[in-house]
């Protein structure tokens, strides 16, 4: 019962504040155990002779091939964003000239009656102001069109790329922190965090892109509004992007070196945080204030917790980092931790 009441503590401790975080992590889990469950019912089904095993090696140009399959279509849309903009500024120039013509009827309606140049004006500028405007109807529409399937595209992207993520963040680095708990053990761990850097690195970037993209794009509508009788992506793009771009900052700040499993008192050790998407996000610019703490709270057996902490709490273990920043490896090293009591 101990142990129960231990472990509910420490969900309301670190999900209290942010339970969507834990049902966005149980859905991840279950979609895992149901990929493997079908993968192992398609093994019998088939016959285990004809499954063959993907390697690691496998596995890690798929998720590199991946990476650059999004990063083309990053890239496809920032080509069509740029065209849109021109069209835009191309419609812009021609409203802009229909403007001018009515201004233009406007002062000829004034002149006098017994004018004979008035009517012919009148017809002629009436006739081109005509033509201006279907041309800008017809520019409009293309313009809603050309938004709408930017919208679809970056919809597109943004599904994979949440697969990708999730790929990245909820197995290959889980299976890491795995491998460096069995570490404990004597077990040989087993991946790469250069590698997963190298994967996180991409996936800021890609995001980032796809976020100014967006950014981009709420302000193209801002300068020029076109109602838009459809369904609007935008709103759920802008959601998805940043969340996405949030998750991935909060998931790889990770504890490279972890502290040891049993913790006596007035013994100092060390511990290690990085962040793998620090050299994406220009850390160094403006290198932050790092604070690790352990929490005795969570005090279960081959678990403990080391997490960012901005308050002093008398229920944790406290050390200064004693390492900035380092420029092309974002982590920072605790050297003198001491637990108190």
């Amino acid at each position: 019962m101990i142990r129960f009441s231990e472990i509910g503590q420490h969900f309301k401790n670190v999900y209290g504040n942010h339970p969507m975080e834990l049902v966005r992590i149980v859905k991840k889990i279950l979609s895992i155990e149901t990929r493997l469950v079908q993968e192992a019912t398609a093994a019998n089904v088939n016959g285990q002779d004809d499954v063959k095993p993907s390697t690691g090696s496998d596995k890690n140009a798929k998720i590199n091939k991946d990476l650059e399959h999004l990063y083309a279509l990053t890239q496809d849309a920032e080509s069509d964003l740029r065209k849109l903009q021109s069209k835009q500024e191309y419609f812009v120039i021609n409203y802009q000239e229909s403007v001018k013509i009515q201004t233009s009827l406007q002062q000829i309606n004034q002149m006098s009656a017994s004018d004979p140049t008035r009517a012919q004006l009148g017809q002629q500028l009436t006739k081109k102001k005509n033509e201006v405007d279907q041309l800008l109807q017809l520019e409009a529409h293309k313009l809603l069109q050309q938004r709408t399937s930017l919208a679809e595209k970056h919809h597109k992207t943004f599904t994979l790329l949440t697969e990708l993520q999730n790929q990245v963040l909820d197995e290959e680095l889980i299976q890491w922190k795995r491998s460096q708990a069995l570490a404990y053990n004597g077990v040989i761990q087993e991946g790469s965090l250069d590698q997963l850097q190298q994967w996180c690195e991409r996936l800021a970037e890609i995001i980032w892109q796809c976020r100014q993209q967006i950014k981009r794009v709420e302000l193209q509508r801002q300068q020029l509004p076109i109602n838009n009788q459809g369904v609007d992506l935008l709103p759920e793009l802008n959601t998805t992007i940043t969340a996405l771009l949030s998750t991935l900052v909060t998931s790889t700040f990770i504890i490279e070196k972890q502290p040891p499993q049993v913790l006596k008192t007035q013994t100092r050790f060390g511990s290690t945080i990085r962040l793998l998407v620090g050299g994406k996000l220009n850390v160094h610019m403006n290198p932050p204030t790092v604070k690790g703490t352990v929490d005795k709270r969570l005090d279960f057996k081959n678990d403990f917790d080391v997490r960012l902490s901005t308050n002093n709490s008398n229920n944790c273990i406290r050390g200064a980092s004693e390492s900035p920043i380092k420029e092309r490896k974002r982590s920072s090293t605790f050297r003198n931790i001491r637990r108190d009591s």
